[in-house]
This record gives C-alpha cells, structure tokens and sequence, in this order.
C-alpha cells in the first residue's frame, strides 16, 4: 500500500462552505467536503433552507441580474424579508429569527439599514443568507439560467400588491437606512408563496445537475421513487441507496463505498481526540490500557483509490488501527501540523510519556458510541433530502 505523510494535504477550506464558528483540529472537514462533492457537487450543509434561496433570487431579480448583487443591499432585503417571514410563516425557522421577533414585538415601525443595532445577527453578512449561500446560489447558476428572469418576472407581476411593494422596495435599494410601517410588509407577502413554475425552478436547479457523471440525479431519481422516512440514518440509507436499481453497475457504487468509509475513519479519530481533550493531562499507561478508545476504533476493510485525498484516507486507516499511544501520537502530529498552518498554537503536546492538553474547549465522551453505526457527517445528503421535501411537499 502507497502511504505517505498527511502532511500533503492540507487544503485551504473554502469560507462559504466552512460551518461558520466551527473549529477543526484534525482538519477533517475538507477531507469528508471533497469526498460528498462527488455525489453532491454545490450545495453545503447549512444551505438547507429553500427560502432562503428564494430571497437571494428575488433580490438578484428586484436589484437587476444584469449586474452584481450589492452586499449591503442584500442585508436590507434580508431585514426586509425576515419581517415577513415570521409574520407570514411564524412556526418555521431561520437564521437570525429570535432579533427579527424581539425587534417586531409590539412595533408599528421597524428600521432597516447596515447599522449593527439593525442586523438580525452578530455577523448579518456571516452568519446570514449571505453568508451561507451565496456561493451554492452561484455554483448552481440561478441567474444565467434561461428561465431565470421569465420566472421571477410572472411572480413579481402576480404580486396583487406590486405596485404598493414597489414602493417599499424602491426605499430599501435607494436608501441606506429607512424606517418602515409594519402594515407595509404585507405588500411582500405573496412573494414568500410557491408557484407551480417556481417548484419546477428549483427542482431543476436544486436537485439536478447538468454536467458528465451526474450522480446527483440518480439520488433524486432513488428519493422520487419511493417514500423516505422523517429520520435520517447515514450508513442505512448508504446502503439502500448503493443497493437500488438506480445505483447498481456504475461507478456510483465506489463513491458510496467512499463516504461510508470515509466517514468511519473520520469520525472515530475525531471521537478519540474530543476524548482526549476531557482532560489537562493524561500518561502513557493510560491511554495504553484506555478502553474507551480501545472501543471508538473502527477497522473497516477497505482501500481508498490512491489519488491525493485516496492516500491520505488510508494513511488515517492505518492511525486508527494502531495501538492506543501510537494512534494519540499521530493525532497530535496531526493537530500541530493543521494548527502551524493556520498560524495557531497546538491544542496537545506529547512530553516523554505525558500527554498535555492546552485546549480543552469541545472535549466530550460518548461511552455509547458505536463507531459502525454512528457518525458526525452526512455528505450533504440530509441538505439534499431536506431540499427535496420542500420543494416535492
């Protein structure tokens, strides 16, 4: 077997795509990222919401596709469509929900602008729609799409309170801050319903693809072939899946067999390490006779392709099939490799037969886990079936 050091590949994770706030000591996340890109090639696992893209059309359409959607804009809009929202829909979530209602509580006005006292966040541009799709809105290709304006145009125009929305929305795209009546919202309100074209817009955005190798559209073929259950469980639905007709001699079969096994490699060895993270210090002899990570171990029998990401997939198979201090002492190399790249300090150090951990933030024990059966990652497969409920009803 070809191993070489995981010290190749460390590649810079894309903003868009990283789970905001999220920390990563193992540099795992570009890891599982690449391998579920291969079924699932745009969406990401916080683009989820279908109204959400359905804001960020409505903005690119109301601000003119024929140039750049203006951040800054886009912020007000999202104030703007935020308000309707939980007036329209309040038993459904959305990020920046908890500001927008306490802000809406017992007002007859509310503000919108760029101003931190008006963003629904922290980080409105961040954490908001912004933030969290723009990048899966452009690799999908909303706007250069032939339907794009002929869509948004009959919905606009459908709007029984156009000419009132008009107004408002000539407000928030000239001014940089302005107050508004809540009795204007309820010129917007329309605009959050789904027509029929609209569905088969997203349905033909969202959950297909057009390029060679389309896996994704076998997926969407397999879920619009039979009933799915609410619950998601990774390996079951692998399996299911990778057993279909849909599946069965093509090389979708190999990606499916990647992401299971990717995933239980990947979750053990970060299970191991949060473990270790529970305490400031721990010795050799511990970890040796240690049966909590003794019982986290997965073995599965499998050899990745020997690209890039295929070397380093099996070279973390081998860590994991070490003994107890041996499978530490390549984590810590592991982590002080990741953590000199980003420019920060390591989260442990090995000193003789001692092992110190400076950062114990996100430490956890999960006595129960079961490295066959559960995991941390979905692939971007609970996004895609989460998509696919909405739009299909």
């Amino acid at each position: 077997m070809d191993i070489i050091s995981p010290s190749y590949y460390f590649t810079k994770v894309d903003p868009d795509y990283s789970i905001k706030g999220s920390r990563d000591p193992l540099g795992f996340q570009v890891v599982w990222q690449q391998q579920g890109r291969q079924l699932i090639p745009f969406l990401s696992t916080v683009s989820g919401n279908l109204q959400d893209f359905q804001i960020l059309c409505l903005a690119h359409y109301l601000y003119g596709s024929e140039r750049d959607l203006d951040s800054k804009f886009f912020i007000r809009f999202e104030q703007l469509m935020s308000y309707v929202r939980l007036i329209k829909h309040p038993g459904t979530g959305f990020n920046g929900i908890s500001r927008t209602g306490m802000k809406l509580k017992n007002a007859k006005r509310v503000s919108l602008s760029n101003t931190p006292g008006d963003e629904l966040l922290s980080n409105q541009r961040a954490y908001g729609i912004w933030g969290k799709y723009s990048r899966p809105f452009r690799d999908i290709g909303f706007t250069k799409d032939a339907a794009f304006k002929s869509t948004f145009r009959q919905k606009t125009e459908n709007n029984p309170a156009k000419e009132e929305f008009k107004k408002l929305f000539s407000k928030i795209k000239e001014r940089d801050s302005t107050k508004i009546e809540i009795t204007e919202l309820d010129s917007a309100n329309s605009l959050l319903d789904y027509s029929k074209t609209e569905l088969e817009f997203y349905d033909r955005l969202i959950l297909k693809v057009d390029r060679a190798n389309p896996w994704q559209n076998y997926l969407y073929d397999f879920l619009n072939a039979q009933p799915q259950s609410s619950e998601f469980v990774l390996y079951p639905f692998l399996k299911s899946f990778g057993n279909s007709s849909f599946v069965k001699g093509t090389d979708l079969q190999r990606i499916l067999l990647d992401i299971e096994n990717t995933e239980k490699i990947l979750s053990p060895l970060n299970r191991i390490f949060r473990y270790i993270q529970t305490k400031p210090l721990w010795t050799r002899d511990e970890i040796l006779t240690d049966e909590i990570i003794h019982s986290m171990k997965s073995m599965p029998d499998y050899l990745f392709p020997l690209t890039e990401q295929g070397k380093l997939k099996n070279y973390l198979l081998l860590t994991l099939q070490k003994d107890n201090w041996s499978l530490i002492e390549d984590l810590v190399k592991r982590n002080l490799e990741v953590t000199k790249w980003r420019g920060g300090a390591p989260w442990l150090t090995i000193s003789g037969s001692i092992v110190e951990v400076h950062e114990g933030d996100g430490g956890f024990v999960f006595p129960d886990y079961n490295p066959q059966m559960d995991n941390d990652n979905y692939y971007f497969l609970d996004t895609y079936r989460n998509l696919f409920k909405q739009i299909h009803g």
